[in-house]
Order: C-alpha cells, then structure tokens, then sequence
C-alpha cells in the first residue's frame, strides 16, 4: 500500500512539474514576442529622434516632446538590454536530460529559481503597451516637426530669419574714416536645441573712444524672433538694472534691420566649429527649454527673454556717471576717469558652488551671503568704483554673481591716465584667470 502511495505521489509530481515546465516555456515564447515587440518600438522612437535631429525645431511644445522621447528610448533600451541579457541566461529544458535530476534538484530550490524563469524577469504586456503607445506618439512628433518647420512654409517676421533658420553665417564689415564696425550671426541646429544663434557686433570710433562697444548675444530662436529687437531689449535691461549708458549701442544695433550688404555664407565664422559652439552652450544652458513656462524677465532676478543664453557687453564708461553716492565726488574731481567695464550674464547657468557674490581686488576676496544680482549692480557702482578711484594706478575690480539658476560679473579696469583710451584695456592676469574660472 505504501509503494502504490509513493508512485502516486511521484506520478503526480511528475506530472506537475511537467506542466510546469510547458507553461514556463510558453510563457517564454510570449517573453520572446514581448521582447521584439519592444524592440519594434524604440527602432519608431529612436526613427524620430534621428529624423528630426537636424531639423530647425523653432517651439518650445516640440522641443519638451522629444525630451520624452529621448527619455523613454534612454529608458526602453536599458530595459531592453536587461531582458535580453536574461533571455541568455535561462536554463533551458535541454539542460535536464533527466527528469530524476529535475525532481532531485526541486527539493532545494522551487521551480521558478531552477529554469531561471522568474517572473519578474518577463516584460509584462502592459509595459510593452506602454511604449508602443510612446512609438506612435512619436509618430505623430515627426509629423509636427515636419509641418511646423518654418522654411516649408516661407513665412517670416523679420528679415534676418529666413537666412539664420537656413543655416547661414550672416557678416557685415565697414571701415569708414574713423570708424570701425564688424558684425556676424552665426546660426546652429543641433539636435534637441533648436536653433541657437550667436550674434557678435564690434564698434569703434577712434575720435570718441567712449562709444566703443562689443556685444556677443546667444539665444534660441524661432520663426516669432525679433533677433534686434531683443539684442535692443537686453541692451535695454543693462541700462535699467546697472546704469550703463548704452544709446550709443542700441543705435548701433538698430541698422541690423536696415542692413542691405550684409553678405550670407554656410560657412562658420573664424573657422569655429560646431561641435565647439554646442559643447559652450550646453555649459551654459544645460536644459534649453528651463524657464520656457514664463518669460524670465518677470523674474527680478534675471530680467532678460527666457531664449536668451548669454550677455557680453564691454564698453567704456564715465566713473562719474555710474558712481552710485554723490561722496566718490572728492576723489573723482572735475575730469572723471574712463573706466572699461566688461558685464558677462547667464541666466540659465545652473552653479552648485557657493551662491552670493564675490567682491575681488588684487588678491582680497568678499563674499556676500544671499544677494541679489541688483545688489551686484550696486556694489560695482559704490564700492568697486570708489576703490578704483582711490588707487594711484591701473587696477581691476570684479564683481561676480552666483545663485542655482544663473550667474553674471561685471569687471572694471582703469587704464592709465597717461594712455589715452583708444583700444580696451587688457585685463591683468589675475582677471583674465578668474574670468576663465567663473566664466
């Protein structure tokens, strides 16, 4: 009676462990379909990122859109290769040519641990669905991209835009009697960014050296850019929160407009490379759509258009019309000093180091704990002025602003008194190496 016991129970052990066996293989199979199901859609996710790649994608909705779809190829890969690694790893039945062997080891180990078939290991279908579902929403981005790419439908604000969105580096030079005057905007596409375009103008008049200026600009774009009438409102921007006197320059930049020899090229200027321009830009934007919600400049803070990247302005300015208190008057006396005033911003740096601002000169440094970038404005025009001014030769004095979501410095050097001041001043090399190091 006991050995008609022992075979049932083993007969029925066996046929479990049978069954077992065929359902775990045919819930293989269907791990097999669910991984070519998967892989069928990151090949459609990884399609759109590739075409629209170079694609001049001028709005913000587009540009966040395919930020999730790199994010779900990013994540469907890695679990892609999760599984397929576990596909390799499984025990197959051919691995038990015997069943004494199976049941042998099913006494120390369940079942789903001995053909390496765990659950967990399956991609459910659900998931699967998920990023099919991804893959045709991709879909249909390739096909917004398409319809809304600007050069399909020649339509265009401003003049500058058709040739920026094209591609083109737009220069301009002129040397007339005294004056001197250089422009060029250089446009690049690069994958996830849009068009972003740097805007580089240098003027100098030898008989008034006060309205020397240069301006680099770099900002996205889009088909809605007024590229002048924001470099104007930056400009615009210095003069509200720092009192630089900067008519001479919003002149300057209005002739963009009006500009009929400007001349168009593919090519980059001062042999620069692209590679180069995207590499800095992400420095300093690494996300380009943060702050796309609202317009930074309601934000005290920052005051600048959300597209804008960085601000470079140097120029020279009148100690006497930038001092902030009426005291500095008794060192100033009657004939104020001109003073070179190099002003970097980057509302969209992101900074983890200490945040505040760093007040420098010759090798003293004082930290600010909890500024503001107005309060920076208003120590360069107190203090770093009224310290320059009471030394007997040239010095430089930086002033830098650092928060988590953006920087700028301003750096004031004065020239000697003896050199007429026709070209800028270099900076000394303590300056130009904390230039470096903040910048």
């Amino acid at each position: 009676m006991v050995g008609v016991v022992a075979s049932a129970v083993a007969q029925e052990g066996v046929s479990g462990v049978s069954s077992y066996i065929s359902n775990k293989l045919e819930e293989k199979a269907s791990a097999g379909h669910s991984i070519e199901r998967l892989e069928m859609a990151l090949s459609q996710l990884e399609f759109a990122l590739e075409r629209t790649g170079k694609l001049p994608i001028t709005y913000i909705s587009l540009l966040r859109r395919r930020k999730v779809i790199e994010r779900a190829y990013n994540e469907g890969t890695s679990l892609l290769n999760k599984h397929k690694h576990g596909i390799e790893q499984e025990v197959t039945l051919s691995s038990f040519p015997f069943l004494e062997r199976i049941l042998g080891r099913a006494r120390n180990s369940s079942m789903s641990s001995l053909l390496g078939l765990s659950k967990e290991e399956y991609l459910s279908s659900s998931v699967v669905r998920r990023f099919e579902w991804l893959a045709e929403c991709a879909d249909k981005f390739v096909r917004d991209v398409e319809a809304g790419c600007p050069l399909r439908h020649g339509i265009f604000r401003y003049p500058l835009e058709r040739h920026l969105l094209e591609g083109k580096t737009l220069t301009y030079g002129m040397v007339r009697g005294s004056q001197s005057r250089y422009i060029y905007i250089w446009p690049v596409c690069s994958e996830g960014r849009g068009v972003e375009v740097e805007l580089y103008y240098f003027y100098k008049d030898r008989k008034m050296p006060a309205k020397y200026f240069f301006l680099i600009l770099r900002l996205r774009i889009s088909q809605g850019t007024n590229l002048v009438e924001t470099a104007i409102r930056c400009l615009q921007l210095l003069a509200s929160q720092f009192n630089f006197v900067t008519e001479s320059a919003i002149g300057e930049i209005t002739l963009l407009s009006s500009l009929q020899d400007i001349s168009h090229s593919y090519a980059p200027p001062w042999g620069l490379s692209e590679e180069t321009f995207v590499r800095v830009t992400k420095s300093w934007r690494p996300d380009p759509v943060c702050c796309a919600n609202n317009v930074v400049s309601s934000e005290p803070s920052h005051g600048v258009l959300e597209p804008v990247i960085v601000i470079n302005f140097n120029c020279w300015i009148s100690a006497r019309e930038y001092m902030l208190h009426s005291s500095t008057d008794e060192v100033v006396g009657i004939n104020a000093p001109l003073l070179f005033l190099t002003f970097f911003f980057s509302p969209h740096i992101s900074d983890p180091g200490p945040q505040g601002i760093s007040l420098i000169f010759e090798d003293k440094v004082e930290h600010i704990n909890g500024s503001s970038i107005q309060l920076m404005g208003e120590m360069a025009r107190s203090k770093a002025i009224d310290c320059l001014l009471r030394q007997p030769g040239p010095e430089e004095y930086a002033v830098i602003w650092y928060s988590s979501h953006g920087m700028a410095s301003i750096y004031l050097d004065k020239p000697s008194a003896k050199t007429p001041p026709l070209e800028p001043p270099r900076l000394g090399r303590r300056a130009a190496k904390r230039r470096r190091t903040s910048v």
